[in-house]
């Protein structure tokens, strides 16, 4: 994990991150971007001070590092008027929680897991499904085009405002077991899934036992062997140290975990044009930053992992996993009344292959 971050931070030095606030990080000692921070009517606008979190990843983290970058972009290009306080993991609350604190407005912006979300707009699951994107490049073309918007317009009658899609990534299965190749592997294995019926129907369809629990749940569960296995990108496995408590890792590619990028639509609706524009554009930026980190971490994630003397399985039958979906893909539909959703992706994805 070291390693991993301080590649992160390499990466980083290029870019001139700069801190945001909040008790985890430090003042910027560019002479500049403190001028303009104290000197927020060259635009007129008022100042506003935002708290942000990536809910369920961690500082170091692709998506927590970016979260720095967001902060330092929006402050930029607001003229300095919008200050970001970051946060991290489940330093508000857990993970429901503070999707929850967002929509109430306790929190003002929060970027976690899609199924989080899907109280509030279903459709949004779509894109989690197991074996709809066969790559990143897939998965970002859908989500930035039509299809991610068709889903963000959705939430456009809740309190919560889609600015973009970050992402978690691809994911893939670990367990204290026995090596996963096929899904006879997984017949009668404990697993941490997060409250859905599309993803615990995933695992029931591949033959696991699937368990829900809160993601600052699930380590201390593998550790007291409550549950088995769990599964989760490379750079969540890494950073919550899964290494330790895990024996084996199959890439299987499973599914893409968007982190849908959402703020209060109550505090977006208060701020002025300028300081909106400002956070959208911060938000897109920080984005692609966070998908560079992702890329280019994962090769040092596997790194990590075999130091550890963890057994990785590269090329699992993931042909065998794909022809157990469609059960979850029709539970899916019938929630949705129809299989419009599922169409729009799978037609696009189809489109670029």
């Amino acid at each position: 994990m070291k390693k991993f971050l301080a590649m992160i931070l390499a990466i980083a030095m290029t870019l001139s991150l700069a801190a945001c606030g909040g008790k985890t990080t430090e003042k910027t000692e560019d002479p500049k971007t403190d001028t303009e921070t104290k000197e927020p009517a060259q635009t007129g606008d008022e100042p506003v001070e935002l708290t942000a979190i990536v809910a369920g990843l961690t500082e170091d983290s692709p998506s927590g590092v970016a979260l720095k970058k967001f902060a330092e972009l929006c402050n930029t290009y607001s003229d300095g008027s919008v200050t970001i306080d970051c946060f991290f993991n489940t330093e508000l609350g857990n993970v429901s929680a503070c999707v929850e604190s967002t929509a109430q407005g306790t929190i003002d912006i929060v970027s976690t897991g899609t199924s989080y979300f899907a109280g509030y707009v279903p459709a949004i699951q779509v894109f989690e499904l197991p074996y709809v994107f066969g790559s990143y490049d897939e998965a970002h073309q859908t989500l930035d085009g039509e299809a991610g918007k068709e889903i963000a317009d959705l939430f456009d009658s809740t309190d919560l405002k889609m600015l973009c899609y970050w992402e978690s990534g691809m994911r893939h299965v670990t367990n204290s077991r026995n090596p996963i190749i096929t899904p006879d592997d997984m017949k009668g294995l404990k697993i941490r899934t997060v409250v859905s019926e599309t993803q615990q129907a995933t695992w029931e369809a591949f033959g696991a036992i699937p368990m829900a629990l809160d993601m600052g749940e699930v380590f201390t569960a593998l550790q007291n062997h409550t549950v088995d296995a769990q599964e989760n990108t490379l750079s969540s496995i890494t950073s919550y140290k899964m290494q330790e408590v895990q024996k084996y890792l199959s890439m299987t590619y499973h599914a893409y975990t968007p982190m849908p990028f959402f703020i209060n639509r109550a505090k977006w609706d208060s701020l002025s044009e300028n300081q909106q524009a400002a956070i959208q554009k911060a938000s897109e930026e920080a984005r692609d930053y966070a998908r560079e980190l992702n890329a280019a971490g994962e090769e040092e994630c596997l790194q990590t992992l075999r130091d550890a003397g963890v057994e990785i399985e590269e090329n699992p039958d993931t042909a065998a996993f794909a022809a157990l979906c469609d059960p979850v893909y029709q539970i899916f539909n019938k929630a949705m009344g129809s299989d419009e959703y599922l169409t729009m992706v799978q037609e696009f994805v189809a489109s670029l292959r």
